[in-house]
C-alpha cells in the first residue's frame, strides 16, 4: 500500500505543478495583452472550463466526441487487422518484406495534411475517407512491431520446433505469435494515439457531414471561444488516453500471467 502511494505521488505532484503553471500563464497573458478590455482570455484558467461546459456547448462536444470515437475505433480496428496480417506476411518471406517495407516507410513519412486533400478528391468528404486517413496514419507501428516481435524470437526456440518437424503454421501459431505479443500490443498502444490524431486532423479538412472534434475546434477558434475550444481539445486527449489504457488492460489480460513485462 505504501509503495503504491509513493508511486502515485510523482504523477500527482507533476499534475499539480502543471495546473499551477496553467494559472500563471493564463493570467499573465490576459494581463499583458488584454487587460480590462473585456476580451475573452487567450488561455482560460482551469476553473473557467467548468463554467463554459454547459448547455449547447456540452451537447455539441458530446455529439462530436461520438463521431470522432467511431472514426478512431473503426480506423484502429482496420489498422490492427491489416497491420498484423501484413507484419506476419513480411516475417514469413523476405521478398514480401523487401517489396512492402519501402512503401510503408514512404507512407509513414508523408505528412497527414498532404494525404487528406487527396482522399477527399478520390473518395469524397465522407466517413470512408475519414477512416482511410486514420488507417494510413496508424498502421505503420502495428506492422513494424509485429515484424520486429516475430523476428526477435530466439534461434534456439526455432531449432526446438525444427527438431520436431513442426510446420510453418505451427511455428507461427505456437511460437512466433505468442513471443511477439508484447511487441504487437506496444504497436497497438502507439497506433491508438495515432488513430485519434488521424481522426482529429482529418476533421480540419472534412467540412461536410457531421462535425467531429476537429471541426468543432475549428468552429470555436473562428468564433473566438477559447474556453470551449480548450474543452474540446481535452476531450480529444481523453479519447486517446482511453484507447491507450484499453490496450494496456487487454495486454495484461492476455499475456499478463506469463510475460515478464506485465508481471514486474
Amino acid at each position: 500500500m505504501k509503495s503504491k502511494l509513493i508511486n502515485a505521488a510523482g504523477p500527482v505532484a507533476v499534475f499539480l505543478v502543471f495546473i499551477a503553471l496553467w494559472y500563471v500563464v493564463a493570467y499573465s497573458l490576459h494581463n499583458n495583452f488584454s487587460p480590462a478590455s473585456g476580451k475573452p482570455m487567450i488561455i482560460p484558467p482551469p476553473h473557467r472550463l467548468f463554467e463554459d461546459f454547459h448547455g449547447t456547448v456540452r451537447d455539441r462536444i458530446f455529439t462530436a466526441l461520438l463521431i470522432s470515437t467511431r472514426t478512431a475505433f473503426t480506423g484502429l480496428a482496420l489498422s490492427a487487422f491489416l497491420g498484423i496480417i501484413i507484419g506476419i506476411a513480411m516475417s514469413q518471406a523476405k521478398w514480401i518484406e523487401r517489396s512492402l517495407w519501402p512503401h510503408l516507410i514512404a507512407l509513414q513519412v508523408t505528412p497527414i495534411i498532404a494525404i487528406v486533400p487527396l482522399m477527399i478528391r478520390l473518395i469524397g468528404a465522407n466517413f470512408t475517407a475519414r477512416v482511410t486517413v486514420t488507417v494510413i496514419i496508424s498502421i505503420f507501428p502495428i506492422v513494424s512491431n509485429t515484424l520486429f516481435g516475430i523476428q526477435s524470437v530466439h534461434p534456439s526456440l526455432h531449432d526446438l520446433f525444427r527438431l520436431q518437424n513442426s510446420s510453418r503454421w505451427v511455428v507461427l501459431r505456437k511460437l512466433q505469435l505468442p513471443a511477439a505479443s508484447p511487441a504487437i500490443f506496444t504497436g497497438l498502444r502507439v497506433a491508438a494515439g495515432l488513430a485519434v490524431i488521424g481522426a482529429i486532423v482529418g476533421d480540419f479538412f472534412f467540412t461536410k457531414g457531421d462535425p467531429g472534434l476537429g471541426q468543432l475546434i475549428t468552429f470555436f477558434f473562428l468564433n473566438n471561444l477559447s474556453g470551449p475550444m480548450f474543452i474540446t481539445a481535452l476531450f480529444a486527449t481523453g479519447l486517446g488516453l482511453m484507447l491507450f489504457i484499453c490496450f494496456g488492460v487487454l495486454n495484461r489480460m492476455i499475456i499478463g500471467r506469463w510475460h515478464e513485462s506485465t508481471t514486474r
